[in-house]
């Protein structure tokens, strides 16, 4: 959306109108809309995880292998003794 005018106006009528309907509504239906809300946001997170798997999968074993390397900075704080 960007840093417009438009999107800010349309954030605040948004924030407005469920500022309303929040204090309007039951706890119950609050924490129900609150919870659907935050199960709709994993769809895309486990969506994009199940597809950039392969590289994270290249990542990882990339990082492994500078850690046994002795590549990587470790605080001394979390190294073994």
């Amino acid at each position: 959306f960007g840093r417009s005018k438009e999107s800010e106006i349309i954030y605040k009528v948004m924030f407005l109108i469920f500022v309303v309907l929040g204090a309007s509504a039951s706890l119950g239906a609050v924490l129900s809309f609150s919870d659907m809300m935050i199960l709709a946001m994993s769809f895309p997170n486990i969506i994009g995880l199940y597809i950039m798997s392969p590289e994270i999968r290249a990542d990882m074993a990339a990082y492994w292998e500078k850690l046994k390397k002795g590549e990587l900075y470790i605080n001394a704080k979390y190294r073994k003794a």
